[in-house]
């Protein structure tokens, strides 16, 4: 048989970081903040939606945006000075029977999450391959597979390890598994969006 290639074309950057620490003060920030439950009634979330802009968060969010820095210059490319701020952030608590529907994050460009308090249980992250990004659409798929790769597979999952940072655009549909366990899940979402000098002449963009 003839020698073929296969080029893997537009891959989507998912930044995956462990070893995060946060302080006693501020996991108990976290716990004792004041929560609410949407109306999807499945999780909690913080009323403070700009959780890391509090004084006690300021060296976490510190930390976060140093690996946003990253993942945007190194894997992404860009310049220094075209760099992203953290527009909201909040937390997310997961009890018993609580699980996140697939969905995406408005009004934002890049999105991430921080695991603060889990355990093999409590429900990892699924991302979903968007239908128009499919080899095969809806109306032509096969019931089975010989194998599964990245060319096939419709979901993706990242396990949720307490101290893991995961980064990723935000137009990328992800879903939380149901918590199983008997222990509280607690994490950490926030959105970024562009900030400074985007392009140039006709195309400059000042945000």
């Amino acid at each position: 048989m003839s020698q073929y290639q296969i080029h893997k074309l537009f891959a989507t950057p998912l930044f995956v970081h462990d070893d995060i620490t946060t302080t006693e003060e501020q996991r108990d920030f976290v716990y004792n903040a004041e929560w609410y439950r949407p109306p999807a009634d499945n999780g909690l979330l913080t009323k403070n939606t700009y959780l890391l802009d509090e004084d006690v968060m300021k060296t976490f969010k510190d930390k976060i945006m140093n690996y946003v820095d990253l993942y945007a210059q190194k894997e992404l490319g860009l310049y220094e000075e075209m760099t992203f701020r953290m527009t909201n952030s909040w937390a997310v608590k997961h009890e018993t029977g609580d699980w996140g529907q697939s969905h995406i994050h408005t009004n934002s460009v890049l999105s991430g999450v921080y695991y603060m308090d889990t355990n093999e249980e409590t429900g990892n992250i699924s991302f979903h391959r968007d239908v128009k990004d499919h080899v095969l659409p809806l109306t032509a798929r096969p019931g089975k597979y010989n194998k599964r790769n990245e060319f096939n597979t419709d979901v993706h999952h990242v396990d949720s390890i307490t101290n893991r940072l995961v980064l990723f655009p935000s137009d990328l549909h992800h879903s939380v598994g149901e918590n199983k366990s008997e222990w509280d899940r607690y994490s950490i979402a926030f959105n970024f969006f562009p900030k400074g000098t985007w392009g140039a002449d006709e195309h400059e963009l000042i945000l």
